[in-house]
Order: structure tokens, then C-alpha cells, then sequence
């Protein structure tokens, strides 16, 4: 029976052990670039897709760009870690088959516009966390090397915390524009810690007409090209950039993206953003702002929004109703980061939203009032469902406000800002029956408007000069009446 079973056990493994010695036979990194090779300091990794085969190289601590093989086909090649000054002269990568190149923390010397030319099927580039110590292309330019032919099938660019010398100082700042038009096949664009060139009014119609991914991370100019010629924008990042945002109407602009599903302006002193309308977007990312209030309806030319993100912000109040309009609003994330801080967000939105995930600290809690009591009483009779963040063992806070209703105002002092469990409010609290909550989303607060006062300097005049005409018309009357009755008395 062993002998059986170790028989069987080996007739299966043999087609095993011959199919892995196949693959191995057929890998390109086992072929080109074999382990005991050590000189390349390039890890390799086999890559196939549809049943082709690629490379993916990672070579680091190079002082020289390594030889590569022109009838391959690389998926990636990554430079990371150079040792030394990398060289990145004519033609450097020409003829070879390379879909994605990135540079990483190396220092790179002699660019010019033919550094990367004649490369091809090339779809990504990247140099993230590098020096440029040297320019050679025609106007010392950086922003030159990418009107190389490479580059006019580019999908995706990266460029990141990159530092480079020029010959004139006026021409440090990247311009978007121009890079878009140079660039007319891109559709993802990140730039972060560089410096852009504020706008300059060229041509737009015919440039960006593929970007669908654009992220501006602290890239110091103070305008931006009006973004609604980007009319294929699917994501719209705007990092520390709140000089673009005070110089030009950004927001009200976004409203003619047609496509835009995704929004984030963190860091960027936003008081509000009231002008917000897009039948699109689904997600919006307002972190490190200074948003204190959230008034009501801001949201509802926003039909779309399924995720909010405040954090950061001096949240003081979120209006009950502040989401009306919105009818799939899923997660609603607020982390204020202080001890014993009062939650802005209106107790009445635990029933217009009951599926909402509410992310906060656990120390930030509601306000005990009267409205929260009812809300528990709501959900402890099963009427009507309740948002979970309202368990049975909730806690709330004690505030001047819950004073207003106190059947008791010593004994609630206290409590002052400390919680107390929500199914104890009934003996702290003095409250009518009458629910807070009924008619949301179904009225708006009168707004006063300040009206100019309506200029009637010049009518005064005329009726102050009419009003002094007939008093001396008057007078002449009743002074010719008095004589004449003087004048017949005399001749009686």
C-alpha cells in the first residue's frame, strides 16, 4: 500500500517538476539576467500579460545607466539610489522596448532634448526625489526634454520633489500650459513640490483634452489655467495651493466638468465652498481648512456625494440640513482632535441619514439637549430608523445649551462638560414631546438682506423748496385778506 501510494505521489509530481523546469527554461530574467551575474545590481522580475512576456528591472546604486537589451520588451525600468552622477546623455534609451521609466533619488547630469528620444512604447515617466545638476538642451531649459518624440505617446508623468539648475533664473517655473500641449496624449499629470509658472493665457482649446487624473501638490504659483477647458478631468487634486484659490472663482468653475467624480482642495483656507455645484462628483476631500460652519443646503447641487471628508477643520456647527439633496451620502469623516470637543454635526441628522458612517474620535461627543433625548426615544420604540452612531450606552455632553432645559439647573452644573449617558437625559432634562426633527428638508431660513437705502436727497429738496412756496403763497393771501377788512372797517 506505501509503495502504491508513493507511486502515485511520483507519477504526479514528474509533469510538475517538468512544467517549472519549462517555466524556468522560458524566463527572461533567468535568460538575461541570472542571479550570479552580481555587476548588474538590477532586480528582475518576469511579467506576463495576454501571453507576452516583459521585464520589470529595479537597478540600484548605479554610477552609469546599465546596458539594456533593445529586443526586449521592459515593463518597467527603474534607476533608484544612484551612487553617483548619472549621465543621461543623447539617446541614452533608444530603440528600447520600455513602457514605464522611472527615476528615483539619483542625481542626474547632461539632460537635453535628446536624452529620451527614440524610446519606444514609452507610457509613464517619473523622477521623484532627484537632483537635475546639469542641463544641455538649447534654452537651459528643463521643461525642453519632453518635447522629445518619447514623449508624444506619454500617458502618465510624475514629477516629484525635484530640484534642478538652470541657466536663467526666470525660467525655473514649469508652465502647465505648455506641458499639456507638449504632452497631448497624457491622461494622468501629478507635479508635487515643484515650482509652476502662474497662467499665461495661451491657446487652451486644443490642450489637456485627455487628462482625467491632475495633482497639484504645493507648486507655489498663484493662478491656474481655468479649469473647466479640462474637459476630460475625472479627479481634481489642489494641495496647499490657497493663493489659486483666492486670485480666480476655482470652485464655481467646477460645475462645467462633466466628468469630474472627485475633488481634493486640503489645505487650501477654505472658508466655505458654497458656489459647489457638479452632477458628478462622488467624493470630496476637504481636510486642514478653516471651515467653521456647514449651513444648510450646501450640498444639494451635489446629488452625487457619497463620501465627505472635514478633518481638520474648526468645525462649530453642521446644519440638519446641510446634506438635503443628497440622497446616497455613505461616510461623512470628522476628526476635530480635541479633548472633551462638542460633535458640530445637528442630532437631526442621526434620522435624515441613518446609514451614514460617521468617523470621529471616540472623545468627540453630541450635545445633550432635548433633541438628542427624543432622538434615543425614537429609536428605543423602534419608530423610525436611527444612525448607529446612537448606541443604548451613548454619551453626550453637557453645555450651557443643555442648562436651558434643565429641571434641575444645580444639579446639571454639576455635570458641566461631562457626559452622561443618553438614557439618562430624561432626569437631567425638562423636554416636550414635540419632535425637532420633523420637517427637514422642508423649509429654509429667512435671510435678511441688507437693502441700499434708496437716495431721496434731491426729493427732499423739491418738497422742502414746495413746502417754503405755498407757506409764502399762504402768507401773501391772508396779508391781503387783513388789509382789505382793515380798509372797509375804515369806512364804516
Amino acid at each position: 500500500m506505501y509503495f502504491n501510494s508513493m507511486y502515485y505521489i511520483i507519477y504526479f509530481l514528474i509533469p510538475i517538476l517538468s512544467l517549472t523546469k519549462a517555466q524556468l527554461s522560458h524566463s527572461l530574467c533567468t535568460q538575461y539576467y541570472p542571479n550570479d551575474i552580481q555587476q548588474q545590481l538590477c532586480e528582475c522580475d518576469d511579467i506576463i500579460t495576454n501571453g507576452v512576456s516583459h521585464l520589470s528591472l529595479k537597478c540600484l546604486g548605479h554610477s552609469y545607466v546599465p546596458h539594456f537589451l533593445p529586443h526586449i520588451h521592459y515593463q518597467t525600468i527603474e534607476l533608484e539610489s544612484c551612487s553617483q552622477d548619472l549621465q543621461v546623455a543623447d539617446k541614452t534609451f533608444a530603440d528600447l522596448n520600455i513602457n514605464t521609466l522611472r527615476f528615483r533619488h539619483c542625481n542626474l547630469i547632461n539632460l537635453n532634448e535628446e536624452s529620451f528620444s527614440k524610446i519606444n512604447h514609452l507610457e509613464k515617466f517619473s523622477i521623484e526625489n532627484s537632483t537635475i545638476n546639469s542641463l544641455l538642451t538649447s534654452t537651459g531649459n528643463f521643461q525642453d526634454i519632453f518635447n522629445s518624440d518619447s514623449f508624444k505617446t506619454l500617458k502618465s508623468l510624475t514629477l516629484k520633489n525635484l530640484h534642478y539648475h538652470q541657466y536663467h533664473k526666470h525660467d525655473k517655473k514649469l508652465n502647465l500650459e505648455s506641458l499639456l500641449n507638449q504632452l497631448p496624449q497624457l491622461h494622468r499629470l501629478e507635479l508635487i513640490n515643484i515650482y509652476l509658472d502662474n497662467y499665461r493665457y495661451q491657446n487652451l482649446t486644443i490642450i489637456g483634452q485627455n487628462l482625467t487624473y491632475l495633482r497639484l501638490i504645493n507648486t507655489h504659483q498663484t493662478s491656474l489655467l481655468p479649469i473647466e477647458y479640462l474637459q476630460s478631468l475625472e479627479r481634481l487634486i489642489l494641495i496647499h495651493l490657497p493663493q489659486v484659490f483666492h486670485t480666480q472663482p476655482l470652485i464655481s468653475s467646477i460645475k462645467n466638468l462633466k466628468k469630474l467624480k472627485y475633488i481634493d482642495f486640503t489645505n487650501n483656507q477654505l472658508i466655505n465652498i458654497n458656489d459647489l455645484q457638479s452632477k458628478t462628483i462622488d467624493q470630496i476631500d476637504l481636510t486642514s481648512n478653516l471651515i467653521e460652519i456647514i449651513d444648510e443646503y450646501t450640498f444639494e447641487y451635489v446629488p452625487k456625494l457619497r463620501t465627505l471628508t472635514l478633518t481638520g477643520n474648526p468645525l462649530q456647527y453642521i446644519d440638519k440640513n446641510a446634506f438635503c439633496g443628497v440622497d446616497n451620502l455613505e461616510r461623512l469623516q470628522i476628526n476635530i482632535q480635541k479633548q472633551n470637543q462638542i460633535f458640530p454635526l445637528d442630532n437631526c441628522i442621526l434620522l435624515s441619514h441613518p446609514n451614514l458612517d460617521i468617523k470621529t474620535e471616540i472623545q468627540t461627543k453630541l450635545q445633550c439637549n432635548c433633541q438628542l433625548m427624543n432622538i434615543y426615544q425614537i429609536k428605543r420604540i423602534d419608530t423610525k430608523k436611527v444612525n448607529r452612531l446612537l448606541k443604548p450606552n451613548y454619551v453626550c455632553i453637557v453645555t450651557n445649551n443643555t442648562l436651558n432645559d434643565a429641571k434641575n439647573i444645580q444639579q446639571l452644573i454639576n455635570h458641566f462638560n461631562l457626559p452622561i449617558h443618553v438614557y439618562d437625559l430624561e432626569n437631567y432634562l425638562n423636554c416636550s414631546s414635540n419632535n425637532q426633527c420633523d420637517r427637514l428638508c422642508q423649509e429654509r431660513k429667512i435671510k435678511t438682506t441688507t437693502l441700499s437705502p434708496i437716495k431721496v436727497h434731491k426729493t427732499n429738496v423739491d418738497i422742502h423748496s414746495k413746502n417754503t412756496s405755498l407757506s409764502i403763497s399762504l402768507y401773501s393771501f391772508f396779508s391781503h385778506i387783513l388789509f382789505l377788512l382793515l380798509l372797509v372797517f375804515l369806512y364804516l
